[in-house]
């Protein structure tokens, strides 16, 4: 793997421990209108969900996950291909590629871990050990929106390597944490990338804030969608051909073999940009 996209220690942080962070791929102006759209998503998920409702607090209450989020607000539709963040996902994953789902999360206050360690998707996948040089199946990039420079804040937690493990057939109880388990340090503003394989969960939360932030899980595009069948038709309307192929849109006249072979798909994902880094990857 080779990429202007992906600095050596990025590679090997990949490789061996299973995840790294982009510093400050969003601006505070970008933090700032994704915060407020993803706030009013979560009151109108609130106002629909009675037991996620607090008399106390707009954004209700306990440990929660927004699925099929891009559906809730245009204010997402920039973290598809951001300029970003693009060039390293399309590095690690290549261009033949889908997003698989998008959630917003939502951890409130509690004094103990808010979700145990687990890995994605499922014993189906966790029963799937690629070579380590192969491309991945899936990934997350988790966007924070709040600030997590500090532990105990309702921090992303994993096993660094865990990747490259079966994970127990006994999975974790809440509140014990796996041998060489950490708290993830973030700022509003930075990304981490992960694969479905790491062992990962959420620490506690100390502070008086909610936790805030955005997933998109990407994958192989002829995996299945993980949260959505495919998106309604107002939500690809807005979109540009890339977004709408990232989610999975191969237009009125196609056949199932294009999940496994689309002709135009560089054509659609690459800029002239991307081109030549894929082309020399």
């Amino acid at each position: 793997m080779s990429s202007p996209y992906l600095t050596e220690k990025q590679q090997a942080q990949w490789h061996e421990e299973g995840y790294f962070i982009l510093k400050q791929v969003l601006s505070p102006t970008e933090v700032h209108t994704l915060l407020k759209a993803v706030d009013i998503a979560i009151e109108t998920y609130v106002q629909e969900t009675p037991s996620r409702q607090n008399a106390t607090s707009k954004f209700g209450k306990g440990v929660y996950t927004i699925i099929r989020a891009i559906e809730r607000t245009d204010a997402l539709d920039i973290l598809t291909d951001h300029p970003k963040t693009f060039g390293t996902i399309l590095s690690l994953m290549g261009p033949y590629l889908q997003i698989m789902g998008t959630q917003i999360y939502v951890r409130h206050p509690g004094e103990g871990p808010l979700i145990g360690f687990h890995t994605d998707a499922g014993q189906s996948l966790q029963q799937i050990h690629p070579h380590p040089q192969s491309l991945p199946l899936q990934f997350k990039v988790q966007f924070f929106l709040t600030d997590l420079s500090l532990a105990n804040s309702g921090n992303f937690m994993c096993v660094p390597g865990s990747h490259r493990k079966p994970f127990p057939s006994e999975r974790p109880k809440l509140g014990t944490y796996p041998d060489g388990a950490i708290q993830i340090l973030a700022e509003a503003g930075d990304a981490v990338i992960f694969p479905w394989a790491l062992w990962h969960g959420v620490g506690p939360n100390k502070t008086d804030r909610i936790r805030k932030s955005v997933t998109f899980r990407y994958g192989q595009m002829w995996c299945r969608p993980y949260d959505y069948e495919t998106l309604p038709a107002h939500v690809l309307e807005r979109m540009t051909p890339r977004r709408r192929r990232l989610f999975g849109d191969m237009g009125e006249a196609y056949h199932p073999t294009d999940y496994y072979k689309p002709k135009d798909q560089l054509e659609i994902i690459l800029s002239d940009e991307w081109k030549d880094v894929m082309c020399k990857a």
